[in-house]
């Protein structure tokens, strides 16, 4: 009893004097100058008492939220729209609400695996992934949230602990410029050569460009000139991707001349140079080159990468914590680094998915890189850097925290992010053009 009155007087100094958050601190809200971390005496009977999915109605991206009986909420997010999202999540008796609402949000694993496989079952279906596997995932972002915010306890803890206290970020930029009418524009090598020289004065230690499929030899120069900007020591990378990988007759005879051009740049890894389920070319190619080969972000399931993982078809897994969820990440990037591959995800577009990322790595010895939004690469269309901006810095109360070229571990609970800034979704919704 006298645990639980304690408890109610921190509840109350919280309602009376919040928390040193933006909003806030704009608002003229006084602070006391402590942080109160709300932690259950009993977590064990918290229930989930509500969902919400939120997002602009016409973008691509959604976020979700789960609410306890305890005023305590989860959040998450998944690259995914919210149209189908929603659908997924809120509507009809077979909807993932329905497994979930009346939970402890404190069990995320048993959750997902009930999501998993009474979704898939009531429908027939087995573990082919896809967009109600995006649904699960964000869903199980915020439970993972939800977990370490009831116990006091950051996901980091929660995985096992963290064997370093920092990850290093990429800069996430690209080769084309893309344009108003949804066509593609290379930018010229002075282009390219300003925005590496930024991103190493802005501290970052690796550069990522998304590449396509070009290594015809004015590409081949481009390459020689970013990495003479930039130096020996940043690791540079190259993104062959989406839709490169449907080139007509691209196979891994390809793919093997493409990476031996980017070989005497020193580019540290070659991403997703096949198409996102071609183990077998995948195998034959990072046996054939020394650049790191790298996939995996398309995959949805733990049973998707286990071939690229038990083939070692791979250098370096890339799940993304908001296709795939926190649950089946934790358990592709330890099978991968049982099997010795390095874990560098997928995924820059929100403050949600790298903070999910930098405490999973942040667990793991096989955690190598975090990808992080390069904005300077996003100068060129003010929209852009504005959505780009809102999803990573204004959509959570503590967007995760880069110094030098290393995001640091928070150690709030949870996610350590706070949570959703609605204004911020406000402003995204109307960015996107209605029809």
């Amino acid at each position: 009893m006298l645990a639980e009155r304690a408890f109610d007087v921190l509840l109350l100094c919280k309602q009376r004097f919040p928390e040193d958050t933006p909003a806030a601190r704009s608002a003229g809200t006084p602070y006391l100058g402590i942080r109160i971390f709300r932690k259950r005496s009993r977590p064990n009977c918290m229930k989930i008492t509500g969902i919400n999915v939120l997002g602009p109605k016409h973008g691509y991206l959604s976020f979700v939220e789960i609410h306890t009986d305890e005023g305590l909420t989860g959040i998450g997010a998944t690259d995914a729209p919210w149209c189908i999202v929603s659908a997924l999540v809120e509507h009809g008796s077979i909807s993932l609400r329905s497994l979930l609402i009346g939970e402890n949000p404190c069990e995320p694993r048993r959750l997902w695996k009930k999501m998993f496989e009474k979704w898939q079952a009531r429908r027939g279906r087995g573990a082919e992934g896809g967009l109600a596997v995006n649904a699960m995932a964000a869903l199980d972002m915020a439970l993972w949230d939800l977990a370490g915010k009831a116990q006091g306890k950051t996901v980091c803890e929660l995985l096992g602990g963290a064997v370093q206290p920092q990850v290093m970020a990429y800069a996430s930029a690209s080769l084309f410029e893309v344009l108003t009418d949804g066509s593609w524009k290379k930018k010229t090598s002075e282009e390219l050569v300003r925005e590496c020289r930024a991103f190493v004065g802005q501290g970052f230690k690796a550069i990522k460009s998304g590449w396509g499929n070009c290594f015809a030899p004015e590409d081949d120069d481009n390459l020689a000139a970013m990495r003479e900007a930039i130096g020996p020591s940043i690791r540079l990378m190259v993104d062959f991707g989406c839709p490169a990988y449907w080139t007509e007759g691209w196979n891994a005879a390809s793919a093997i001349r493409a990476a031996r051009m980017l070989e005497k740049h020193g580019v540290y890894f070659l991403e997703e140079a096949m198409r996102p389920d071609d183990v077998e070319g995948f195998s034959e190619l990072s046996k054939a080159v020394d650049v790191k080969i790298a996939t995996g972000e398309s995959l949805t399931t733990v049973y998707q990468f286990d071939p690229f993982i038990e083939r070692r078809a791979l250098d370096i897994v890339q799940p993304d914590a908001q296709q795939i969820g926190i649950t089946q990440f934790d358990e592709v990037q330890r099978k991968a680094g049982a099997a010795g591959m390095l874990c560098v995800p997928h995924g820059p577009w929100t403050a949600m998915t790298v903070a999910s990322h930098l405490h999973l790595l942040a667990s793991a010895p096989n955690g190598d890189m975090v990808e992080y939004p390069g904005m300077t690469s996003f100068e060129y269309d003010p929209k852009l850097h504005r959505e780009v901006s809102l999803n990573n810095f204004k959509i959570v109360e503590y967007p995760p925290q880069l110094k030098d070229g290393y995001l640091q571990l928070s150690s709030r609970p949870g996610l350590g992010v706070g949570n959703l800034v609605h204004e911020a979704i406000r402003e995204l919704d109307e960015i996107y053009p209605r029809t």
